[in-house]
């Protein structure tokens, strides 16, 4: 009986786009930190496709800042995506006292 190795024969038909592992670390990272629920409502903040769950927009949206940056570090730019995420995302009114 012969074995597949799934992952190594998708990755030979991956796209030039599909996400990195870098990307995939600090998409995680933010969506652990952040709290990011499944749903599809993210896209639209984010400035990416309609139709990619919260999940897939937040590793789309990162992808694109690490493809425009070079030597990168990725602590670093988790950092700074986190920052940027707070500047995009809306915020509740909520006041506590």
């Amino acid at each position: 009986m012969k074995i597949i190795n799934y992952e190594e024969l998708f990755g030979e038909f991956k796209p030039d786009g599909a996400i990195s592992i870098d990307a995939n670390l600090i998409a995680n990272a933010l969506m652990r930190e952040l709290y990011i629920s499944s749903g599809h409502q993210l896209a639209r903040f984010l400035g990416v496709k309609h139709c990619f769950d919260n999940d897939m927009a937040m590793r789309v949206w990162v992808q694109k800042r690490l493809d425009a940056s070079f030597g990168y570090v990725v602590e670093d730019m988790r950092c700074q995506l986190q920052s940027k995420l707070y500047e995009l995302l809306p915020h509740s009114e909520y006041v506590g006292y």
